[in-house]
Formats: C-alpha cells, structure tokens, sequence
C-alpha cells in the first residue's frame, strides 16, 4: 500500500452538511478528530463500521483521511476505503466535487482500471469504497528494480491504452496520469487506479466544476493545456501524461526531474526532454519515437486517439517478440528481481485518495489568484480577505512599511505598524533591500506581513532587539502567541543565536515564499552550527493542561545557514507542513525536548513533507530525554517525493534519553512516498540507557530509497 498516494474526488457545489455532522462534533471524542492527524483517525476508527463496510485495518493515508483494508460486510468481499478527515468533510463543496467525481469515475467498468464500488456517510464521515488490488505500484516497481525492460514497458503501455480508450468513449478522461497511479499486479497485468481528478469531457457548463485557473494533476507528469487550464484537458492530455510515464519507465526518472514546481511547469510548456534514446540505446528506434510524438507540446501533434498509439506499438512488439499476453512472467515481480539479486516484495494496494489533496490545493491556489487578480484590476471589487485561521477578516486597507514614512497609513518599522493592528489586518513591505528591525509581536491576532507589489523587502533583526525582548531566551525576534502570522514573499537574515520565531500553543505561522538566511550561510564549509540561530521556537505546556494544537506551514521556502529550523519543548501537539523548496541547515530540520512527568501528555510532533530537499549537518531531527524532562517525545512523519542528506556517522533520526532503546521505538512512525535517503547509512539511532542501538533503512518499517553519496543537484 501506497499511504502517501491516495485517490478520490472532491466536490465544488454548495450542498448541506449532514445533520449529524454538526450533532457529533459535539461529541468529546469526535471534536477531538476534528483536528487530528491521519494516524490518530486512523487508530479511532480501526474495528468501526460505517455503512455496510468494516474497518478492519488502518494501512496509512494522506493529507485527506485515512485508508483501511475493510469487509463489505453485505457481498462478504475484502475492498478499501478511505475516510476523509473531519475539517475536508465539513467542507460542503468539497463534498459536492468529492460526490460528482466519483460518480464519473463509478462509470468505467475494464480490466484495466481500478473500479469505484461506492460513496457514502454515517456518522458524520464521508468515505469513499475500492475495489481492493494486490500489487505494487509502477513508481516503487522502478524505485526498486531500476528501469523496466523494453518488453515490459511496451506491454504495460498498451494496456493502459487500452484503459484509456475505455474511458474516452465514456467521455471521461483521467487527468493524473502517473506511475504511482499504476498498478501492477502479480499475474502481469497494468491497472489504471486513482480516478480522483477524473470527470466527464462534455458536460453542460454548470455542471463543470473545475474552475477556470486551477491546475490539476501531478507536475511531473501534467500535460501543458491541462497545467494553464484543467477544463482544456482531453484523452490527448492523458496521452502526454502517458508519454511522461513511458519514459519513467525506461529512464528510471520523469522527464524533467529537476526543479522548482513552476520551473517543471514551464519546462512542460518550453522545453524537450534528453531524447529517451540516448539513456536507452536499446529503446528501439520505433518506440523512442512513439514517446516523443506523446509528448509533443501541441495536443494537435499528438496521437490522437489511444488505439492510434496501440497501432503504432503492436508491429514494434512484433519485430522485437515480444508477447502481449498478460502472465506471470511478464510482470515487473521477476524482471526486477532478477536485476537486484533479490524478490520484489508484493505490496497489498489499496486504491488511494492523494488526488484529493491536490485537488484542495488547487482550490485554494485558484482562489488566491483570483483574489490578487481582482484586487490588481479594482480595489473596489476585492472579495472579503481571510485571516490566516481562515476567519473574515475586515476589509480594510493594507499598513505599509516605508523607509520615509508621509501619511497616516504608513510606519516605519513593522514592529510599529503591528502594534495598532487589528484581527485579520495586513501589513505591507513596500521598500527593498535590508531593512533593521525591532522585535515584532502578534499574540493572539491573525495577520499577515507581506511583500508589496514590486519590492523585494529583506528584514534583518539585530540580536540586541531580541536580548531585550520580555521572556529571556525563549522568545524569538518575531513572537506569536495563540494567534496566527502569515508571511508572504518576503526575505530574512538572522543574527546571533535567538530564535527568529516562537510559536505559543495554539500559534500558527504560515511561510510562504519566503527566504531565511542565518549566520551559517555557508553550510557544508566549516561553519560552526552554534552560531546559527534557530528558525522557530515552540515551547508547550509543561503543568497539566490540555494544550491547543500549533501548527507551521512552510510553501516554497528556502532556509540556509541556520541550525535548526523547530526547536520544541514542553508538551501539546505541533503540527509542521513543508511543501516544495529547500531547507539547508548548520544542525537539524527538528530538535524537540522531553516533557515533565506528571505533567501533560507529553509532545507530538507531526510532519507533513512534500517535493522537498533537506540537508541536515548532525542529521534530521534528535528527539530527547533527561532527568529533568522524563516523558520522551513523539514523532510521526509522512513524506512524499523528499530528498534527504544525512553526513556520514549522523542518524537521520536519533533518539536519545535515559530509558532503556525498547522503550523508545514506538515514539517514531515514518510513511515515505517516493523519498530519497542519500548519504549516512543509519535511518534510526536509539540512545538509550547503557546501549546505542543503530537501525539501517533496509530494515525500517518499509525499505527506503538509500544513496550512500549524495548526488549533485
């Protein structure tokens, strides 16, 4: 199972809630999963029934909800089904997007594609029900054994031609066309899974609930009509996705492997991949061709139907021999063993619903634009702003930061322009370069800071604005307490070793495009990691107290020359999102601290890691216990699509205390998703009382991706 790569539907149009939704929110142990992690859903709802269907297995998830292994208790059958959190169910129109979708999909019915039984509520949770695969995805099939056999590839690729086929003339087309949404199962034979950003191709005007600048689909494999416009997308855009993955499949990465988010985009939309034969001289002259006429950037240049692709790749299978007749040998299980030296593991796959987080993400990237693109065009017509909670905040005009200030609207410092700033209130950095700073305080407001329109602003807090600030050490130059600070587009440079941020429980700091620089700008070059600062200080409760949950949200951010990037103590639950960018540090990307006894608890640590690269000096993240601070804190990440650099002799993750190691296993849970471990050998060091146990990946819960010499990039 995939945990990381699930796959659904949302819903766009407003629909009402289920009465009983709002009835059990009111219920202690479901307002407490109004908030909780895929794992903790998980865990509740293990041994529940919803609808007709028994949850019998939590296998993992994704940013929507949880994925089970689970008996149709009625045709007494094994089936998947993914239950989505609390805060995307009370979402109506994600509900009303999750409904229709699944309703295109529920309309294919082949071989090759994995079939939708079923959607449906009880309790207050929405789910979505699977026909249940056993096989291994396409993605870790490569992952494992490297790239596929010419053979293999090609017959693979007609079959899903042949699901693709099926589904154009149901007037449906895919639209996340990638190797993680292919299945392979131990008989040989591909299936299409995953129909999530499905929808049907003609369809009247207010049913389409695609919304006109909102990019769906996966980056690395998007075709270019569908990454400017999702509503443009037809069968030919599933055949571009198709291309990208037949590559995969012959060079072991996608086409444009390397890059920010926007720079594969524009790579998609301007620029011809390294030809897939001069990776592959044994790639025959007839199926090099075929991938690159799939991947033309004009639909028009295209194949233009999948059987046209199908009649060019039977007379190539003839001249090669190869058999397109599905069996036991042609699956991917033996041809990859036999590379490595070793078996393929079989993975039991559950369709998933990662699509869904994408498709949330879209919404929300398409409703940002919208509202730039209205304030640009007429201030007048902006719609209501958002706080960062997600409140209606008052619309009131921006507090800008100038050099020289001229009017009643304008300060000189954002430290003074925060200071009369009311909930929801933006402030506005219009100068650039270095700007010197004093402390900042939000405390339980919701703002934001950001860049105006054409100013780079760079904010620089000397360290004697910090060693003043109320609370001593703990105290970060910026300091948010239970409210919520959004950062847009905007540079820092920190000095001295205080921490730039502190977060309160119950705080919320939102990064994004932001760059952070520290006095150990040169990482990797004899910097000493003590003269770096922290970038956020959390620090929990420690007396006993049920703490509010904190949360940091990190969207193509890069931090360099820092130590440590969360540095936490004390108990309660931080929750850390970090999407795209790159985070380069002195020390470690966490370092969090035992709790107390007899106080809360203890602290949760919650990681959510996408499209990202870390590179820690001393590793990953140290977890740690005393004397004074018994209760050892608990980690639990999930990562998709990361790079990890780890020097060699450090852990990625290292547990140290004073208990013996047995009882320091269960503080961690890691779910990867297409990551990559380069350098260090070690994954997991335990450092307990009078032993030191060091743990490899090979024999981390799931074998993970390991480089022993980090590659460039």
């Amino acid at each position: 199972m995939d945990d990381s790569n699930g796959s659904a539907a949302g819903a766009a149009s407003r629909v009402p809630l289920p009465e009983d939704a709002t009835i059990l929110s009111a219920r202690p142990e479901d307002a407490a999963l109004a908030t909780a992690t895929v794992n903790e859903i998980g865990r509740a709802l293990e041994g529940r029934v919803l609808g007709a269907y028994r949850l019998d297995e939590f296998v993992g998830g994704g940013g929507m909800g949880a994925v089970f292994r689970a008996l149709d208790t009625t045709l007494d059958r094994p089936v998947a089904v993914k239950v989505l959190s609390r805060r995307h169910s009370a979402d109506a129109e994600m509900l009303r997007r999750f409904n229709v979708e699944a309703q295109s999909a529920a309309r294919l019915d082949h071989e090759n594609i994995g079939r939708v039984y079923a959607v449906g509520s009880e309790d207050g949770w929405h789910f979505i029900v699977f026909e249940f695969i056993d096989g291994t995805n396409l993605r870790d099939v490569v992952a494992r054994g490297g790239p596929l056999d010419v053979g293999s590839v090609i017959r693979f690729t007609v079959q899903i031609a042949a699901a693709l086929d099926h589904a154009a003339e149901r007037e449906v087309v895919h639209r996340d066309i990638k190797p993680s949404n292919i299945i392979i199962t131990p008989e040989g034979r591909a299936r299409l899974v995953d129909m999530g950003l499905a929808r049907r191709h003609r369809i009247t005007e207010d049913e389409d609930l695609t919304q006109s600048g909102m990019t769906l689909g996966t980056f690395d494999y998007i075709s270019p009509e569908q990454a400017r416009d999702p509503r443009a997308a037809d069968v030919r855009s599933d055949l571009y996705s198709l291309g990208c993955t037949v590559y995969f499949m012959l060079a072991g990465r996608p086409p444009f492997a390397d890059g920010t988010l926007l720079q594969k985009l524009l790579h998609h939309q301007q620029l011809r991949p390294v030809p897939v034969e001069q990776l592959r001289p044994d790639v025959p002259r007839g199926l090099a061709a075929a991938v690159g006429r799939l991947m033309e950037k004009d639909p028009a240049d295209r194949y233009q139907t999948p059987a046209d692709l199908v009649a060019d790749l039977i007379p190539i299978a003839e001249d090669c021999g190869i058999d397109l007749a599905v069996s036991r040998s042609a699956g991917p299980s033996d041809t990859a063993a036999e590379r490595s030296g070793g078996g393929l593991s079989r993975v039991t796959w559950l369709l998933p619903l990662a699509a869904l987080a994408v498709l949330v993400a879209g919404l929300l990237v398409a409703s940002a634009r919208e509202r730039f693109r209205l304030a640009a065009a007429d201030p007048a017509a902006r719609p209501a702003p958002v706080s960062p909670r997600g409140d209606l905040a008052v619309d009131r005009p921006p507090r800008r930061v100038v050099d020289a200030p001229a009017g009643p609207a304008e300060w000189e410092s954002v430290a003074a322009a925060l200071a009369g700033a009311g909930e929801g209130d933006v402030v506005e950095l219009a100068f650039d370069g270095v700007h010197d700073e004093p402390a900042w305080s939000v405390g339980d407001r919701s703002v934001t800071v950001r860049a105006a329109p054409g100013h780079a602003p760079v904010v620089h807090f000397a360290d004697e604005a910090v060693v003043g600030a109320e609370g001593g050490g703990a105290e970060g130059a910026c300091r948010v307490g239970k409210g919520a600070l959004s950062i847009e587009r905007v540079s820092f440079r920190a000095a001295g070793r205080r921490p730039l941020f502190s977060v309160g429980p119950g705080g919320r700091l939102v990064c994004d495009q932001v760059t952070i620089d520290g006095d150990g700008a040169a990482v990797g070059n004899g910097t000493d990691p003590t003269a770096a600062a922290t970038v956020v200080r959390f620090r929990g409760v420690d007396e006993p107290a049920e703490p509010l949950p904190s949360h940091l949200r990190f969207t193509a951010t890069r931090v360099r020359g820092m130590a440590i990037l969360v540095e936490a103590s004390g108990g309660g639950t931080l929750s850390c999102e970090w999407i795209d960018g790159e985070c380069d540090l002195a020390g470690r990307f966490l370092v969090a601290d035992g709790s107390p006894r007899g106080g809360t608890a203890g602290l949760t640590v919650n990681l959510d890691l996408r499209n990202a690269t870390f590179r820690g000096a001393e590793g990953f993240a140290a977890l740690l216990d005393s004397p004074a601070r018994p209760v050892p804190p608990r980690l639990r990440g999930e990562t998709t699509g990361c790079r990890f650099v780890v020097p060699d002799g450090c852990a990625l993750i290292e547990q140290t205390g004073i208990d013996v190691p047995a009882a320091y296993r269960p503080g961690v849970e890691w779910s990867d998703s297409g990551g990559r471990y380069e350098g260090s050998g070690v994954w997991r060091r335990i450092d307990g009382a009078a032993e030191r146990i060091d743990i490899d990946y090979s024999s981390a819960p799931r074998p993970l991706t390991h480089e022993p010499v980090p590659q460039r990039r």
